[in-house]
Protein backbone atom coordinates (compact mmCIF):
# COMPACT_ATOMS: atom_id res chain seq x y z
CA UNK A 1 0.00 0.00 0.00
CA UNK A 2 2.77 2.39 0.92
CA UNK A 3 4.50 1.68 -2.07
CA UNK A 4 1.48 2.31 -4.18
CA UNK A 5 0.62 5.20 -2.40
CA UNK A 6 3.98 6.65 -2.99
CA UNK A 7 3.71 5.92 -7.21
CA UNK A 8 0.44 7.46 -6.97
CA UNK A 9 0.98 10.68 -5.12
CA UNK A 10 4.06 11.33 -7.32
CA UNK A 11 2.90 10.33 -10.55
CA UNK A 12 -0.24 10.46 -10.86
CA UNK A 13 -3.28 13.13 -9.62
CA UNK A 14 -3.18 16.70 -8.82
CA UNK A 15 0.21 18.42 -9.31
CA UNK A 16 1.40 18.69 -5.73
CA UNK A 17 4.82 19.93 -6.14
CA UNK A 18 3.75 23.57 -5.73
CA UNK A 19 3.53 23.14 -1.99
CA UNK A 20 7.25 22.40 -2.21
CA UNK A 21 9.43 24.67 -0.21
CA UNK A 22 11.86 25.61 -3.13
CA UNK A 23 8.91 26.55 -5.43
CA UNK A 24 7.25 28.48 -2.84
CA UNK A 25 10.06 30.56 -2.93
CA UNK A 26 10.58 31.14 -6.10
CA UNK A 27 6.29 31.77 -6.65
CA UNK A 28 7.18 34.45 -4.15
CA UNK A 29 10.08 35.93 -5.73
CA UNK A 30 8.16 35.68 -9.29
CA UNK A 31 4.55 37.55 -7.68
CA UNK A 32 7.25 40.58 -6.63
CA UNK A 33 8.41 40.69 -10.56
CA UNK A 34 4.17 40.49 -10.71
CA UNK A 35 3.66 43.48 -8.85
CA UNK A 36 6.42 45.46 -11.23
CA UNK A 37 4.76 44.58 -13.81
CA UNK A 38 1.28 45.18 -13.13
CA UNK A 39 2.34 48.91 -12.35
CA UNK A 40 3.90 49.26 -15.62
CA UNK A 41 0.45 47.70 -17.21
CA UNK A 42 -1.87 50.30 -15.23
CA UNK A 43 1.09 53.22 -16.20
CA UNK A 44 0.74 51.89 -19.79
CA UNK A 45 -3.19 51.87 -19.67
CA UNK A 46 -3.37 55.62 -18.74
CA UNK A 47 -1.07 56.64 -21.55
CA UNK A 48 -3.13 54.50 -24.19
CA UNK A 49 -6.42 55.33 -23.19
CA UNK A 50 -6.24 59.11 -24.60
CA UNK A 51 -4.75 57.43 -27.98
CA UNK A 52 -7.02 54.82 -29.72
CA UNK A 53 -4.64 54.31 -32.43
CA UNK A 54 -1.67 53.10 -30.33
CA UNK A 55 -4.26 50.86 -28.04
CA UNK A 56 -5.05 49.68 -31.22
CA UNK A 57 -1.52 48.85 -32.09
CA UNK A 58 -0.38 47.12 -28.86
CA UNK A 59 -3.09 44.38 -29.20
CA UNK A 60 -5.27 42.47 -26.30
CA UNK A 61 -2.56 40.12 -25.20
CA UNK A 62 -3.66 37.82 -22.10
CA UNK A 63 -2.08 38.82 -19.14
CA UNK A 64 0.86 37.09 -17.69
CA UNK A 65 -0.47 37.03 -14.20
CA UNK A 66 -3.77 35.94 -14.41
CA UNK A 67 -2.13 32.92 -16.07
CA UNK A 68 0.23 32.38 -13.22
CA UNK A 69 -2.67 32.76 -11.15
CA UNK A 70 -4.25 30.03 -12.80
CA UNK A 71 -0.58 27.78 -12.93
CA UNK A 72 -0.95 28.49 -9.41
CA UNK A 73 -4.71 26.67 -8.68
CA UNK A 74 -3.87 24.35 -10.56
CA UNK A 75 -0.86 23.36 -7.93
CA UNK A 76 2.09 23.77 -10.71
CA UNK A 77 2.75 27.45 -9.76
CA UNK A 78 4.14 28.02 -13.09
CA UNK A 79 6.49 25.02 -12.68
CA UNK A 80 6.61 21.86 -14.70
CA UNK A 81 9.30 18.85 -13.73
CA UNK A 82 11.85 18.29 -16.74
CA UNK A 83 13.41 14.89 -17.77
CA UNK A 84 16.63 14.07 -16.33
CA UNK A 85 19.95 14.79 -18.67
CA UNK A 86 21.43 12.03 -21.06
CA UNK A 87 24.33 11.84 -18.57
CA UNK A 88 21.87 10.17 -16.21
CA UNK A 89 19.38 8.57 -18.34
CA UNK A 90 22.12 6.22 -19.73
CA UNK A 91 23.35 5.14 -16.78
CA UNK A 92 20.09 4.57 -15.22
CA UNK A 93 18.90 2.13 -18.11
CA UNK A 94 21.91 0.30 -17.68
CA UNK A 95 21.40 -0.41 -14.40
CA UNK A 96 17.73 -1.53 -15.05
CA UNK A 97 18.78 -3.73 -17.93
CA UNK A 98 20.98 -5.38 -15.25
CA UNK A 99 18.54 -5.67 -12.78
CA UNK A 100 15.83 -6.98 -14.65
CA UNK A 101 18.29 -9.29 -16.41
CA UNK A 102 20.65 -10.38 -13.95
CA UNK A 103 18.44 -12.70 -12.44
CA UNK A 104 17.46 -14.83 -15.65
CA UNK A 105 21.29 -15.58 -15.50
CA UNK A 106 22.16 -16.21 -12.12
CA UNK A 107 19.15 -17.75 -11.01
CA UNK A 108 19.91 -21.42 -11.43
CA UNK A 109 23.57 -20.61 -9.15
CA UNK A 110 21.34 -19.53 -6.42
CA UNK A 111 17.96 -21.68 -6.38
CA UNK A 112 19.28 -24.80 -8.56
CA UNK A 113 20.81 -27.39 -6.44
CA UNK A 114 22.76 -29.09 -8.49
CA UNK A 115 23.92 -25.91 -10.92
CA UNK A 116 24.33 -24.49 -7.44
CA UNK A 117 26.33 -26.92 -5.76
CA UNK A 118 28.61 -27.22 -8.62
CA UNK A 119 29.21 -23.64 -8.65
CA UNK A 120 30.24 -23.06 -5.35
CA UNK A 121 32.10 -26.28 -4.83
CA UNK A 122 31.19 -26.27 -0.98
CA UNK A 123 32.09 -22.51 -0.80
CA UNK A 124 27.68 -22.21 0.30
CA UNK A 125 25.84 -25.04 1.62
CA UNK A 126 22.73 -25.61 0.00
CA UNK A 127 19.82 -28.16 1.83
CA UNK A 128 18.76 -30.05 -1.09
CA UNK A 129 15.53 -30.68 0.67
CA UNK A 130 14.61 -26.99 1.31
CA UNK A 131 15.92 -26.28 -2.56
CA UNK A 132 13.05 -29.18 -3.69
CA UNK A 133 10.30 -28.22 -0.76
CA UNK A 134 10.41 -24.77 -2.46
CA UNK A 135 9.08 -26.09 -5.52
CA UNK A 136 6.28 -28.03 -3.35
CA UNK A 137 4.78 -24.74 -1.82
CA UNK A 138 0.87 -24.51 -1.81
CA UNK A 139 -0.26 -22.30 -4.47
CA UNK A 140 -1.86 -19.91 -1.67
CA UNK A 141 0.62 -19.20 0.10
CA UNK A 142 2.64 -18.80 -3.47
CA UNK A 143 0.51 -16.00 -4.68
CA UNK A 144 0.04 -14.50 -0.96
CA UNK A 145 2.22 -11.50 -1.81
CA UNK A 146 0.88 -11.23 -5.40
CA UNK A 147 -2.54 -10.51 -3.37
CA UNK A 148 -1.24 -8.68 -0.80
CA UNK A 149 -0.05 -6.09 -3.93
CA UNK A 150 -3.02 -6.40 -5.37
CA UNK A 151 -4.55 -5.05 -2.31
CA UNK A 152 -2.50 -2.43 -1.53
CA UNK A 153 -2.54 -0.85 -5.45
CA UNK A 154 -6.45 -1.01 -5.03
CA UNK A 155 -6.86 0.63 -1.52
CA UNK A 156 -3.72 3.56 -2.67
CA UNK A 157 -5.92 3.51 -6.07
CA UNK A 158 -8.92 4.60 -4.81
CA UNK A 159 -7.38 6.64 -1.48
CA UNK A 160 -5.31 8.98 -3.38
CA UNK A 161 -6.86 8.84 -6.88
CA UNK A 162 -10.69 8.11 -6.87
CA UNK A 163 -11.43 9.04 -3.86
CA UNK A 164 -8.61 11.95 -2.08
CA UNK A 165 -11.35 12.87 0.59
CA UNK A 166 -11.24 9.19 1.70
CA UNK A 167 -7.78 9.42 3.75
CA UNK A 168 -9.11 12.27 5.61
CA UNK A 169 -12.34 10.69 6.75
CA UNK A 170 -10.38 7.53 7.64
CA UNK A 171 -8.21 9.45 9.44
CA UNK A 172 -11.21 11.61 11.36
CA UNK A 173 -13.59 8.21 12.35
CA UNK A 174 -10.24 6.31 13.81
CA UNK A 175 -8.16 9.09 14.87
CA UNK A 176 -6.85 6.70 17.36
CA UNK A 177 -5.82 4.18 15.31
CA UNK A 178 -4.61 7.04 12.46
CA UNK A 179 -2.18 8.34 14.80
CA UNK A 180 -0.63 5.21 15.91
CA UNK A 181 -0.05 3.99 13.04
CA UNK A 182 1.16 8.10 12.19
CA UNK A 183 3.50 7.74 15.14
CA UNK A 184 4.92 4.39 13.77
CA UNK A 185 3.85 2.53 16.76
CA UNK A 186 5.39 5.05 18.90
CA UNK A 187 8.54 3.20 18.71
CA UNK A 188 10.19 6.37 18.46
CA UNK A 189 9.14 7.33 21.73
CA UNK A 190 9.53 4.15 23.43
CA UNK A 191 13.30 4.05 22.13
CA UNK A 192 13.49 7.48 23.59
CA UNK A 193 11.99 6.72 26.85
CA UNK A 194 13.81 3.44 27.53
CA UNK A 195 17.39 4.10 26.05
CA UNK A 196 17.72 7.50 24.72
CA UNK A 197 16.70 9.52 28.09
CA UNK A 198 18.38 6.83 30.61
CA UNK A 199 21.51 6.90 28.69
CA UNK A 200 21.57 10.94 28.73
CA UNK A 201 21.04 10.32 32.41
CA UNK A 202 23.78 8.06 33.05
CA UNK A 203 25.98 10.48 30.64
CA UNK A 204 25.27 13.96 32.75
CA UNK A 205 26.00 11.20 36.18
CA UNK A 206 29.02 10.16 34.75
CA UNK A 207 30.35 13.89 33.69
CA UNK A 208 29.36 15.66 36.63
CA UNK A 209 29.75 13.51 39.52
CA UNK A 210 32.64 11.15 37.97
CA UNK A 211 34.77 13.13 36.08
CA UNK A 212 34.01 17.05 37.30
CA UNK A 213 33.65 16.15 41.05
CA UNK A 214 35.60 13.00 41.75
CA UNK A 215 38.38 12.48 38.87
CA UNK A 216 39.09 16.04 38.32
CA UNK A 217 38.92 17.31 41.70
CA UNK A 218 41.46 14.26 42.90
CA UNK A 219 43.10 14.72 39.93
CA UNK A 220 44.55 17.06 37.89
CA UNK A 221 42.60 20.05 39.68
CA UNK A 222 43.96 18.43 42.86
CA UNK A 223 47.66 18.25 41.96
CA UNK A 224 47.43 21.43 40.88
CA UNK A 225 46.02 23.27 44.15
CA UNK A 226 48.26 21.16 46.43
CA UNK A 227 51.51 22.38 44.06
CA UNK A 228 49.98 26.25 44.11
CA UNK A 229 49.27 25.69 47.91
CA UNK A 230 52.88 24.50 48.64
CA UNK A 231 54.46 27.21 46.57
CA UNK A 232 52.43 29.94 48.29
CA UNK A 233 54.04 28.52 51.59
CA UNK A 234 57.74 28.45 49.99
CA UNK A 235 57.16 32.10 48.78
CA UNK A 236 56.68 33.34 52.53
CA UNK A 237 59.98 32.06 53.52
CA UNK A 238 62.12 33.21 50.84
CA UNK A 239 60.83 37.26 51.20
CA UNK A 240 63.81 38.40 50.93
CA UNK A 241 64.82 39.45 54.51
CA UNK A 242 67.22 38.73 56.51
CA UNK A 243 65.36 37.98 59.74
CA UNK A 244 63.55 35.51 57.28
CA UNK A 245 66.19 33.55 56.46
CA UNK A 246 67.97 33.26 60.36
CA UNK A 247 63.96 32.19 61.19
CA UNK A 248 64.11 29.28 58.77
CA UNK A 249 67.71 28.55 59.95
CA UNK A 250 67.22 28.50 63.36
CA UNK A 251 64.11 26.11 63.31
CA UNK A 252 66.59 24.02 60.68
CA UNK A 253 69.30 23.65 63.43
CA UNK A 254 66.80 23.36 66.27
CA UNK A 255 65.58 20.24 63.90
CA UNK A 256 69.28 19.05 63.41
CA UNK A 257 70.18 19.42 67.00
CA UNK A 258 67.04 17.40 68.13
CA UNK A 259 67.46 14.43 65.68
CA UNK A 260 71.10 14.23 67.19
CA UNK A 261 70.19 14.12 70.90
CA UNK A 262 66.88 11.71 69.99
CA UNK A 263 69.66 9.09 68.13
Amino acid sequence: FYSWRLMFLTFWGQPRWVNSEHIQHAIHDAHGRDGGHDHHDVHHADETHGNPAQAEDSGDAPSTHSAGQQELKVGTGGYHPHESPPSMLIPLGLLSLGAIAAGFVFAPYFIEAESAGSFWQGALFFNEHLMHAMHAVPMPIALSATIAMLLGLVSAWYAYIRNPDFPAVVSEQFSVLYRFLLHKWYFDELYHLIFVRPAFAIGRLLWHRGDEKTIDRLGPNGVAWAVQLGSRGAARFQSGYLYSYAFVMLIGLTAAVTWAIAG
